[in-house]
């Protein structure tokens, strides 16, 4: 069968739950992500090197509306996503490494971090992409993320958060985490210029389970999610949103089985035939299947001999084409 392609080249850890068999111990040896190397090259967890690809610019992916001029010579715009209150915002931030902020959540300072594309324009309406991390005791844990920036050139700003503890808190349908995302959206949108239909999340093993958990509380405000080695979505959600799944049938830190039911309840809520073949798509192992509604495709990515382990050299590239590709409801 000829395998057709997403448009664009194309976590233990259920947040603490003993389920999943997570004790706060590093999951995997944490993407770095601390100098502003543009590297396309990525090291999984077994310590292999994978070369991705950058994704292609010129596809216009997130580019602000375009300018027209009217009769009087003031300018219009037409087309394109509407900005944030960010947008023209000078960025008092470097482009292409990793920067260090801080919010207020309820009281509790959280830290985030943010990578801007280079060149970063302030009146480009970017899509931002949320990473999770798994479980880990690092200080440094919030870069136990498959690498997606080295993926999505200069057409996203991707946001890296930090949870309090080793793991996210995904267990409750309004944990502070929840909280700390909706702060997070608003203080990234009303400091750099962002696209609000494009909000997507990612996330590995605790990652995973609270990109699903967002998925479900938060759906009516992300467009798309893309999870590797984690599950769990609720059956009372706030709207439907774009999946991709990634899990490695070996997986004995948190079994397939939480993949697999987070994936059919976004099969039931995006309006797809589970029944149906699916179809593959890039990158290898992913289907994609059919039926789904209209700009709300479910993805599934089963893997083997991985285990537990972030499988850089595929989520990264995975992830990103699939929801650069997404269009704009």
């Amino acid at each position: 069968m000829r395998r057709s392609v997403l448009r664009v080249a194309v976590a233990a850890a259920c947040g603490g739950s003993a389920s999943c068999g997570g004790s706060g111990s590093d999951e995997a040896t944490a993407d770095t992500g601390t100098d502003s190397s543009t590297s396309a090259a990525s090291v999984d967890d077994n310590g292999i090197t994978d070369a991705t690809t950058p994704a292609d610019s010129s596809t216009g992916i997130g580019t602000s509306a375009d300018a027209t001029s009217s009769t009087d010579g003031s300018e219009t715009t037409t087309g394109g996503p509407v900005g944030t209150e960010g947008c023209g915002l000078a960025a008092g931030d470097p482009s292409m490494q990793w920067t260090a902020h801080a919010i207020d959540v309820d009281g509790m300072p959280r830290d985030y971090w943010v990578w801007l594309p280079a060149p970063y324009d302030p009146e480009r309406a970017y899509p931002v992409v949320y990473q999770f991390h798994g479980c880990s005791d690092s200080e440094d844990r919030q870069n136990n993320n498959p690498p997606v920036q080295d993926v999505s050139g200069a057409d996203a700003i991707h946001i890296r958060g930090k949870a309090v503890q080793s793991c996210w808190d995904s267990g409750a349908p309004e944990s502070p985490d929840i909280a700390f995302f909706d702060a997070l959206v608003a203080d990234v949108e009303a400091t750099w210029c962002a696209d609000p239909d494009r909000r997507f999340a990612t996330g590995y093993s605790s990652g995973a389970f609270m990109t699903h958990r967002l998925a479900c509380d938060r759906g009516d405000r992300l467009r798309g999610i893309a999870t590797i080695a984690g599950g769990q979505a609720g059956p009372e959600c706030a709207g439907p949103v774009a999946a991709l799944l990634i899990h490695d049938l070996d997986d004995q830190t948190v079994n397939i089985s939480a993949s697999v039911s987070a994936r059919d309840d976004h099969l039931a809520r995006n309006g797809c035939d589970a029944a149906a073949a699916t179809t593959p798509v890039e990158p290898v192992p992913c289907a994609a299947y059919a039926g789904c509604t209209d700009g709300l495709p479910v993805v599934w990515c089963q893997t083997t001999g991985q285990d537990h382990s972030r499988q850089d050299g595929l989520a990264a590239a995975a992830f990103w084409g699939f929801l650069a590709a997404l269009p704009t409801l």
